[in-house]
């Protein structure tokens, strides 16, 4: 076989040398996925196989992308957990981070992987090519169940993570629809590393500390090797809307009934938005009394429902937000809740591997991680939803008798119960994982390794000050006990239903609570209708699993790969809830227990890489690569995934590869046996254009089957040089069976323009008003995205200075969910997060990394870019074809401007010699101080945290060194 010329590196490397081509990266693409040729002067080389696929060897090149992140990459942005490096790359949506928690505690301080925005689930992470027990459960929010946290994983031991972007079920398994994040540890590891850093933002907040060590040595005369880390991080968050100027602005939608008459859109974005049907010391909405409010000291006034659009007639009737005027210029809708959620975290690794012989070697690793998010969410809103009767005792004499003149008996009444306090959740997730294996080789190329892996993750939730439903009501319904049973009063104020319903177990302790004004309350009235809802989840993971790979014979290419394996896995939860939430009592929870059948996967996969030609005129190298799984679940029977790919060299620096797969991803324990759980969201009711907080019921389904993929890549990669690089390539994903919930707001609106099938989750009071939607689990959706990503890099030495300059960008064309009716909603170029939808994607993001190195010192500006795009791609504004405002969609403004944002960072070289570092760091974060947008309503606040800063300029110093 003719010998081929060097290929240029990307792949076998010393450790050194891999750390110095990414150094400035924000995120290294591995365009030719193939091994880094060693430089001679380097120390010993160490063998790191770049493929994106199960195939690891020296020249196979994998037709599928993988994008390369480094230790070197964690180090240049100081971050403190894997998470926010990948979330930099663009093909990631950072839908589930601490800045999302918002008005929801479940999760609290989870970090989750989503590619292509098609959410965490759809997103694989394995350490070391094994799966990760999972770390969040059900309960709401935009954390779905059953994803890893990735702040369960340390940093100080990642050699590099490799993120594979495409379909890849065939060679990785289920869960890999979006792509695969393969997190390598560095087994490897001699003497010590670590560091220390503190960070906080310009506003005082934000503050966080971090510590690292990480040490590994060789023992029984180098046939063993053990490596051990640690690292903490405390970030005390940020807290709620009113500490950012530009948030406390409070934009909110507000809902215009007469369009037809006042030419304004159904929905218009205002500022300082107050809510208009409750308020601290209470507002009565309904009747003769509608519009008297309540001072502290409990007397009344005349409510200012303020003008809409700051001029004209007074807008009162509009749904739930008003514009200006109010009582309290701060009226809680955005208090309390954090805008980043504080987050804590312990992690511990180890890993020990021992020579048996040469050809055969034992391992074991284990890992403890601790989370701990302690946040608040949102004092109890009753927008309008108290009835109080008229001969409530807390009643105002003078109220009482209009309402005796009128004949009414009863009102409803809303109050957002600042003078209770906010709901505390503290969450806590512990993870456990152990691994024993054994590895070997046989022949003169095979490899194999077999091994039994054990994961669990400890979830707890406690919310307290969490508001009773039954009990609440109650405790508001006081009457005075002489004058309900004799007709004279005698000042002994009591709940009704102790005189109506003595004997009813739920009415012991039962204290009259007054809400006409603040804190004219007893604390025995609130701890009756308040209390504590809590949650105890285990979820644990089997996984045993056996690997083969190797050289079969040779084709004029190069060598016939395959690599062979098969894995049994047994994936479980059980949980305990305390019984009110098990009695779905409380106003938001996280529901019942959850249990159900332990689900057991059995699978197989053979896959195989031919190298065809190679050196011969217009095919330099050209090679085919495919996979197939057979996966059998307890739960929904087999199914079978499959690859195909191809890369084509006709010349030296020019490739061409692409691949077509299918992909699976099947139901996980909690979308098929969640329990219901509910929580309350503001819904716009299009029978009426209002809005109205509406209980919204979440749970599982068991008749649920797996999803299925078909996927398209193509691309291109251009290397003229061996310092410059630039990579092309067009993706296409189409998802049938999607498992989803449609949304609260989708469900109605669907349901208005025809679709009968989901009305059926719809339930209306006596006045036709929403009254609750179920929003459980179901297989109608298709997901479809489209697009390109794209990748420059540029490195060079002029004067002794070393140049670097690596772009990266992801252009989105399609990112469409089709529901069960065949309506579609494309969120591609939609850079909002409207309430109850998740965030969509911009038509662009990329970022820009210039790097300058002439020791001791180093520095790096890295540029990010977000076009600019629609708030809401339901709704059609005044920019947009086709607008007009009686339409039932209309919005006032739905345009987004683009935005830049800079960050810098620089390190210097305090002592260096042989192998021994001490190194100081800085990194700046939003240079500029950048505001996001605040007039893009979501479920956090009045900005889009999983696109947009909500810190402003914040700071990172720290030291590193390494023995």
């Amino acid at each position: 076989m003719m010998t081929r010329p060097k290929r240029r590196p990307f792949g076998t490397a010393s450790m050194a040398a891999v750390s110095a081509a990414l150094l400035w990266a924000p995120s290294a693409h591995a365009q030719d996925a193939q091994p880094v040729e060693s430089q001679p002067e380097e120390a010993p080389a160490t063998e790191i196989i770049v493929t994106g696929s199960r195939i690891a060897a020296t020249g196979f090149t994998a037709p599928t992308p993988v994008t390369v992140i480094g230790q070197q990459d964690l180090q240049q942005q100081g971050s403190s957990n894997i998470a926010d490096l990948l979330n930099t790359i663009p093909a990631f949506r950072p839908q589930s981070t601490p800045a999302t928690v918002g008005i929801f505690s479940s999760n609290a301080g989870a970090n989750l992987a989503d590619l292509r925005g098609l959410g965490a689930s759809r997103t694989l992470v394995l350490i070391d090519g094994r799966r990760v027990v999972a770390g969040t459960v059900a309960g709401g929010g935009f954390s779905p169940a059953g994803a890893v946290d990735l702040s369960l994983i340390p940093t100080v031991l990642i050699n590099r993570t490799e993120v594979v972007t495409g379909g890849a079920s065939a060679a990785y398994g289920s869960d890999a629809v979006a792509g695969v994040v393969n997190i390598l540890i560095d087994t490897q590891l001699q003497g010590l590393r670590g560091s220390v850093q503190y960070g906080i933002s310009q506003q005082n907040d934000n503050e966080e500390f971090f510590a690292t060590l990480a040490g590994g040595t060789q023992f029984a005369d180098g046939r063993g090797h053990v490596v051990l880390g640690v690292e903490y991080s405390d970030n005390k968050g940020v807290g709620d809307c009113y500490t950012r100027d530009w948030c406390s602005v409070s934009y909110n939608t507000i809902s215009n009934p007469t369009p037809q008459t006042n030419g304004l859109a159904r929905q218009v974005l205002l500022p300082n938005t107050r809510t208009s049907t409750s308020n601290f010391g209470g507002l009565i909405t309904s009747g003769v009394l509608r519009g008297t409010t309540f001072r502290p000291d409990g007397s009344s006034f005349a409510h200012d429902y303020g003008t809409f659009f700051g001029t004209g007639p007074t807008f009162a009737n509009g749904g739930i937000f008003q514009s200006g005027g109010s009582a309290d210029p701060v009226n809680g809708f955005y208090n309390n809740f954090p805008l980043v959620a504080p987050v804590e975290r312990i992690v511990g690794f180890g890993h020990v591997k021992f020579d048996i012989s040469d050809n055969l070697q034992i391992f074991a690793e284990g890992s403890y991680g601790q989370v701990n998010s302690a946040t608040l969410g949102a004092a109890s809103r009753n927008t309008g939803n108290i009835t109080i009767q008229r001969d409530n005792a807390f009643l105002p004499a003078d109220l009482r008798a209009r309402l005796v003149t009128a004949n009414q008996t009863s009102f409803s009444f809303g109050r957002v119960s600042n003078d209770i306090g906010p709901p505390v959740a503290d969450v806590q997730r512990e993870t456990y994982r152990g691994v024993v294996g054994l590895s070997g080789s046989f022949g003169s190329t095979f490899k194999w390794d077999a091994y039994y892996q054990y994961g669990r993750t400890n979830y707890s939730q406690d919310t307290t000050n969490t508001q009773i439903t039954d009990n609440f009501a109650r405790a508001v319904d006081a009457v005075d006990q002489g004058l309900f049973q004799t007709g004279v009063a005698n000042g002994n104020i009591v709940c009704r239903s102790t005189l109506t319903q003595p004997t009813n177990p739920l009415v012991a302790g039962c204290r009259p609570l007054n809400l006409f004004g603040e804190n004219r309350f007893s604390q025995a009235a609130v701890a009756y209708a308040y209390g504590t809802a809590s949650q105890r989840t285990s979820l644990t993971q089997h996984v045993a699993a056996l690997n083969v790979q190797g050289d079969l014979f040779e084709l004029p290419g190069g060598s016939f790969s395959v690599a062979a394996g098969a894995e049994y896995r047994v994936e479980d939860a059980e949980g305990t809830a305390d019984p009110i939430s098990t009695a779905l009592r409380f106003i938001t929870s996280p529901g019942q227990a959850i249990t159900g059948p332990a689900i057991k996967v059995k699978e197989a996969y053979l896959e195989a890489a031919a190298p065809l030609l190679a050196d011969v005129p217009f095919f330099y190298s050209l090679s085919l690569n495919g996979a197939v799984r057979i996966t059998d679940y307890s739960t929904s029977g087999s199914v079978t995934s499959w690859k195909v790919g191809g890369v084509w060299e006709p010349a030296e620096g020019l490739r061409i590869r692409a691949t077509r797969s299918r992909d699976i991803r099947a139901p996980n324990f909690f979308e098929l046996n969640a329990p219901i759980s509910t929580s309350f969201q503001f819904l716009t009711d299009p029978r009426n254009s209002g809005s109205f907080l509406t209980s919204v019921q979440l749970g599982g389904n068991p008749n649920l089957v797996p999803e299925v993929a078909d996927t398209f890549t193509i691309g291109a990669v251009i290397s003229p040089a061996r310092n410059v690089s630039l990579s092309v390539d067009y993706y296409d994903i189409s998802l049938d069976g999607a498992v989803s919930t449609l949304g609260g707001q989708i469900i109605v609106n669907r349901c208005q323009a025809g679709a009968a099938e989901l009305c059926n989750l719809i339930t209306r009071d006596a006045g036709g008003l929403l009254s609750s939607v179920r929003n459980v689990n179901l297989n109608l959706n298709s997901l479809k995205t489209r697009g390109v990503d794209a990748e420059f890099s540029y490195t060079t030495e002029l004067s002794g200075v070393g140049i670097s300059v690596r772009a990266l960008g992801t252009y989105v064309l399609d990112l469409i969910t089709i529901d069960g009716t065949g309506t579609s909603v494309n969120r591609a170029g939609m850079n909002g997060g409207p309430v109850s939808q998740p965030s969509g994607l911009p038509t662009f993001t990329g970022s820009l990394t210039l790097g300058l190195s002439a020791k001791p010192i180093s520095a790096a500006m890295q540029i990010r870019y977000i076009s600019s795009g629609v708030y809401n791609a339901t709704q059609i504004g005044p920019h947009q074809q086709g607008y007009s405002p009686t339409l039932a969609n209309s919005i006032s403004d739905n345009s987004v401007d683009e935005e830049w944002r800079l960050n810098f960072n620089v390190q210097y070289d305090l002592f260096e010699r042989g192998n021994t570092k001490v190194q100081l760091f800085g990194v700046i974060n939003n240079l500029f101080n950048q505001d996001p947008p605040n007039d893009l309503p979501s479920s956090f606040g009045v900005t889009n945290p999983v696109l947009y800063d909500v810190i402003g300029r914040s700071f990172k110093f720290g030291v590193r060194f390494a023995y």
